[in-house]
C-alpha cells in the first residue's frame, strides 16, 4: 500500500471542506482532479473513505481512521522538507499577541520555529488586540495576531467564546449570575455583558482579572462562571450554554496582521509558520 502525499493532502482538504469544489481550491486542483485523487486513494486502500450526501461528503469509519494518520504523515513530510531546504535565516522578528492566544498553541509554535530557525530571535509582546494591531500598523511590531475587531488582516482561525464553569455548577435563574471577566478594555468582557443584557439575565461581576489564569482560578473555586475561548477551557471545567440557560457568545476570529513598513523573508517565513500551526488545530 502506497499512500501518496498529494492524495493525502486532497483527502485532508476534503475532510475539512466537505466538498470537492472547495477542496480543489485549497489544494490548487480542479474538482475532477481532486475527485480522481480520492478515488485512487480509495482504490489503493481498498476501502471507501467518504459517504456522499448530496453535494457534500462525510467520513466513513475507515476515513476517520485514516485522517488521524494523514494529518501526521503530511505534517512530518512538510517538516522534513522545510528542515532540509530551509534558508539560513538570521535576524530577529517582533511579534505580538493577546494573552488568550499565548497559552496552549503559541509556546509550541515558538519552540518549533526556534528549532527550525535557531538564528532567528523572536521578541514577544503580550497586549490586548487593539494595542497589538496599532503596534503593527505603526511598524513597532512585525507580526501580530489578535481578535478581529476591525477590517484588515488575514483570518487564520475561528475560536468560539464560551461560558465555562466548575463541574457541579447549576444555573439558578432566580439569582443573579456571578461572573468573572477581564478588565474593561477586553472585547470578550464586552461580548459577555452585551449577551447577558440582551437576554435579560441578571448578573453581577464578582471577579475582574487581566489574566486568563485569574479567571480560571475563580471558576475552579466555584466563585463564578467566565467567558473564555473554547481552546483555553481546561479539561477539569465544563462548558455551559443555552441548555443551561445562558446566552450564546460570539466566535472569536483570530486575525494575522503583518507590518507594511518592512518586508523580509523572516517575516514571511514566520507568518507561514503561524498560519500552518493554527491550521493544524482545525
Amino acid at each position: 500500500m502506497n499512500l501518496q502525499i498529494d492524495y493525502l493532502r486532497t483527502f485532508i482538504a476534503l475532510t475539512e471542506t466537505k466538498g470537492f469544489t472547495k477542496a480543489g481550491i485549497q489544494v490548487n486542483r480542479s474538482q475532477s482532479a481532486g475527485s480522481m485523487q480520492i478515488k485512487r486513494l480509495e482504490d489503493e486502500i481498498g476501502k471507501k473513505l467518504f459517504a456522499r450526501i448530496g453535494k457534500t461528503v462525510k467520513l466513513t469509519a475507515e476515513g476517520h481512521i485514516l485522517i488521524k494518520y494523514a494529518l501526521r504523515i503530511v505534517k512530518e513530510h512538510d517538516d522534513a522538507v522545510r528542515a532540509l531546504s530551509k534558508p539560513d535565516l538570521e535576524g530577529f522578528i517582533r511579534f505580538g499577541s493577546p494573552e488568550h492566544y499565548t497559552i496552549g498553541l503559541l509556546p509550541k509554535l515558538l519552540a518549533r520555529f526556534s528549532s527550525s530557525y535557531p538564528d532567528v530571535l523572536v521578541e514577544m509582546r503580550c497586549e490586548n488586540s487593539d494595542k497589538i494591531k496599532e503596534a503593527v500598523d505603526k511598524g513597532e511590531l512585525d507580526i501580530g495576531i489578535c481578535t478581529q475587531i476591525s477590517e484588515g488582516g488575514q483570518v487564520i482561525y475561528h475560536d468560539p467564546v464560551v461560558w465555562v464553569a466548575e463541574p457541579e455548577f447549576v444555573f439558578q435563574a432566580h439569582k443573579p449570575l456571578s461572573i468573572a471577566v477581564f478588565e474593561e478594555d477586553c472585547i470578550f468582557r464586552t461580548w459577555a455583558l452585551e449577551a447577558l443584557e440582551k437576554s435579560g439575565l441578571k448578573y453581577r461581576i464578582v471577579y475582574v482579572s487581566r489574566s486568563i489564569s485569574g479567571l480560571i482560578d475563580a471558576v475552579r473555586a466555584g466563585f463564578a462562571v467566565a467567558p473564555i475561548i473554547r481552546s483555553n477551557v481546561p479539561s477539569d471545567l465544563k462548558i455551559i450554554g443555552i441548555g443551561d440557560g445562558l446566552p450564546v457568545l460570539p466566535v472569536s476570529n483570530i486575525v494575522l496582521h503583518k507590518t507594511k513598513k518592512t518586508a523580509s523573508e523572516i517575516i514571511d517565513c514566520f507568518s507561514e509558520h503561524i498560519i500552518k500551526s493554527f491550521g493544524e488545530k482545525l
